[in-house]
């Protein structure tokens, strides 16, 4: 971990424990209700169809075989094996939020809240809600693209503010489908950016400083 990093883990770790211990208690139980109302008011066939469209990019499945594809990629592109780090701490991090949604006593949506359309591949069924590993392994995924993205030999390159305006929009668009459809609340949502965040900030390597002549 590099010293310009730690402040930002520290900083997202004590927001993601601060988050889990007021979620424990219930307090964003109002805020939640109120936020997926607010949403929902938007809500029509259309709309279901697109926001399950975006929800299938969280998948198990769809999450894994993307994050496999991505790391292989770049090691053979820029040979460098460390590239693989993410996988560690991409299962790491999906252990932790399965510990977690068996720990912290949040109930999920009720049925009255359902709009998904699809209900396809693994369901891994839990007993509580937060965080939501949907929103986990997105951000997980479009981080290692932004990442990869703001690389220094990377940056000159053309597309480079269309491609993170793509990962703004797929960010927010996924986030909001989690709450849409009713298989999370926002706070859960939260949750799994957060877990992401400080995932990605730890598979991330240091950043790369030229070098100059004295």
């Amino acid at each position: 971990m590099t010293r310009e990093k730690a402040p930002l883990i520290f900083l997202l770790l004590t927001a993601f424990l601060i988050l889990t211990v007021i979620v424990a208690k219930q307090v964003t139980r109002p805020i939640d209700l109120i936020a997926t109302q607010l949403i929902q008011s938007v809500a029509s066939t259309g709309l279901d169809y697109g926001m399950s469209l975006f929800t299938l990019l969280g998948s198990i499945e769809f999450s894994c075989f993307a994050l496999l594809v991505v790391c292989w990629y770049l090691y053979r592109k820029h040979q460098r094996p460390e590239i693989f780090i993410y996988l560690f701490f991409f299962m790491a991090f999906s252990g932790v939020e399965y510990v977690w949604k068996y720990i912290v006593a949040y109930t999920g949506p009720g049925p009255e809240f359902n709009r998904n359309i699809f209900h396809l591949g693994l369901m891994v069924r839990t007993p509580y809600s937060f965080p939501s590993g949907h929103a986990f392994r997105s951000i997980f995924l479009l981080g290692i693209w932004y990442q990869h993205i703001t690389q220094k030999h990377i940056q000159a390159k053309n597309g480079v503010l269309i491609q993170k305006v793509i990962i703004l929009f797929l960010m927010i668009a996924i986030g909001v489908s989690r709450v849409y459809l009713g298989d999370h609340w926002a706070s859960d949502v939260i949750g799994g950016f957060l877990l992401a965040g400080i995932g990605l900030l730890l598979a991330s390597e240091p950043p790369q400083h030229e070098l100059r002549p004295a």
